[in-house]
């Protein structure tokens, strides 16, 4: 797979690179003389794609002429217009896979000398096992290539589609209830706790494993949520985080970078146990520079492709939202505040199929979510 987390930040220079360097085709690169222009030739790329998404995801790049496994000479794709090109292709694709693979993503490299060189990329999918419309077959791919799944792997890949999304839930109910013991500095603040997780498809997939010295030099840049006065880095046994403290005696807010490329930002939303709760305090630290501090750093790591990004909120059970006196909890009879049904608020799971090219509005709808456990229709405007 070409390492740019971003496929819109590939160059011609790094696909040059894969030449010069001889970089042999594998479970996750392939390469392709010729763009498809006709149905039987797409649905032979679909086959590529199908595979690429019932294993570890992967890199197809169109423009390539191989020999031996890697690339002889590039041969340029003409394309008379290259959005619509693309645009058909995607649409081409969508129609011969099924189910649909979330987050497949097309560009098309310019060629110094003329033409392009297109590179699909697709991720490993929660949602496998996919097929070819066309054939109705199911396809995995190995180092050298594709293969029909047998019993045995068709099983597996049923198996996986199950558990991915299990698996994410119990990982951010286990970090959740356990967040208070954690071996952080200082104690986190008392009161109600805002905690932002973005879990990468291929994490919990289990093909990413990052070392804490690779994962410290991200959290070296990396400021956790609203830090107060300074914040610094530390490896810790999960791997590496940033962390603001206030003058060593509790610890304000933090982000946590995991050995399987996750990341986990926490910071008080009440200023003590029964003072009013502000979520949006966490929605206004994600917003001014957090959400793309965190898109920074897994194109560092270069993490690309479908996340699944968790909203919750610990302790809030019982807290207020809003002053008793503003209109709303005047019209409503009372202030909003989260049922003590909902001491830790977990909040449902968005999936993003592609979290580099995303912005911070995808969290809006989470946080309304928040007002609707204490019984109102949104968030209220700041406006």
């Amino acid at each position: 797979m070409l390492h740019k987390a971003d496929l819109r930040d590939v160059t011609f220079a790094d696909l040059q690179a894969l030449k010069d360097n001889q970089v042999p085709e594998s479970h996750t690169l392939d390469f392709k003389r010729d763009f498809p222009a006709e149905r039987d030739a797409r649905a032979s790329l679909a086959a590529d794609v199908v595979a690429f998404a019932n294993t570890r995801g992967g890199d197809l790049v169109l423009g390539a002429d191989e020999q031996g496994g890697v690339i002889a000479q590039f041969v340029p794709v003409k394309l008379d217009d290259k959005d619509e090109a693309l645009r058909s292709l995607q649409s081409a694709l969508t129609d011969l896979i099924e189910p649909k693979i979330p987050g497949v993503q097309l560009v098309a490299v310019d060629v110094p000398d003329g033409g392009y060189i297109v590179i699909v990329r697709t991720p490993p999918s929660f949602q496998a096992p996919h097929r070819v419309r066309k054939s109705g077959i199911f396809y995995s791919r190995t180092s050298t290539g594709i293969d029909p799944m047998d019993i045995t792997t068709l099983r597996s890949a049923f198996l996986r589609s199950e558990t991915a999304i299990e698996k994410v839930r119990v990982f951010r109910s286990d970090r959740t209830a356990n967040l208070r013991m954690l071996p952080l500095p200082a104690p986190l603040r008392p009161g109600a706790i805002g905690v932002l997780h973005v879990v990468p498809l291929a994490s919990v997939l289990g093909s990413l494993n990052f070392d804490v010295h690779t994962l410290d030099s991200v959290a070296r840049t990396l400021r956790p949520l609203l830090p107060v006065g300074g914040w610094g880095s530390r490896i810790n046994l999960d791997g590496a985080m940033s962390v603001s403290s206030t003058s060593g005696e509790e610890t304000f807010s933090y982000t946590q970078l995991f050995r399987n490329g996750a990341i986990e930002s926490v910071m008080p939303i009440q200023n003590a146990v029964g003072a009013l709760a502000w979520p949006d305090a966490v929605l206004q630290g994600v917003t001014a520079d957090h959400h793309e501090a965190l898109k920074s750093a897994h194109a560092k790591l270069g993490i690309d492709g479908p996340v699944f990004v968790m909203l919750s909120f610990v302790d809030i059970g019982g807290a207020p939202l809003e002053m008793g006196n503003t209109y709303a909890a005047v019209t409503m009879g009372g202030p909003a505040i989260v049922p003590n049904y909902h001491a830790n608020l977990l909040l449902p799971e968005l999936f993003v199929e592609s979290f580099a090219s995303s912005t911070a509005e995808i969290y809006h709808p989470l946080f309304d979510m928040v007002w609707n456990a204490a019984g109102r229709a949104a968030r209220p405007s700041l406006k």
